[in-house]
C-alpha cells in the first residue's frame, strides 16, 4: 500500500479562509496555488471530478471525499506526481474528510500522469497534467 515516503509527503490541508477552487481540465491562472479534486463512491466504482486535473508545477492538489465520508481511498500514479519517488498514496482523515495532498512536481515540459483511484475493490483511471510554472 502506501510507502513511508508517500506518508511523509502527505500533509494536512493548509488553513484556508475560503474554499479552494475545484481543479478543471483547463490550465488555471498562475495565482492559483491550491485546488481540489472530488473523490466519491459510485455505482460502477469511484467517481473522480475532474477526470483530468490540469495544474502548474508547485500547485498543491487535494484529493478529498465529501464531508463526513470517512471510508479511505487510495491513489496509485504511473509515475511520481510530486517531489519524491512516491507513487502510492492512502488517504487519511483531515478534519471531517479523507484527503491526499501532493504538491505537483517541477517539470520543464507538460507531463500527463495517469493514476488509479480506488475505494474498496473498485478502481477508475483518471489523470493529472502538470504544466511548467
Amino acid at each position: 500500500m502506501g510507502s513511508a515516503a508517500a506518508w511523509a509527503m502527505q500533509q494536512t490541508s493548509p488553513a484556508q479562509t475560503r474554499e479552494p477552487p475545484l481543479c478543471t481540465d483547463q490550465l488555471p491562472p498562475r495565482a492559483v496555488k491550491l485546488v481540489y479534486v472530488d473523490v466519491a463512491p459510485g455505482v460502477a466504482g469511484p467517481v473522480v471530478t475532474p477526470e483530468l486535473c490540469v495544474v502548474r508545477s508547485g500547485t498543491q492538489v487535494v484529493w478529498r471525499k465529501s464531508a463526513d465520508a470517512q471510508e479511505s481511498f487510495e491513489l496509485t500514479f504511473a509515475e511520481a506526481p510530486g517531489g519524491t519517488a512516491a507513487t502510492q498514496f492512502l488517504s487519511r482523515p483531515v478534519g471531517n474528510r479523507q484527503e491526499v495532498l501532493i504538491t505537483a512536481k517541477p517539470v520543464t515540459s507538460t507531463s500527463e500522469i495517469p493514476y488509479d483511484a480506488r475505494i474498496g475493490v473498485s478502481r477508475i483511471d483518471p489523470g493529472i497534467k502538470i504544466v511548467p510554472r
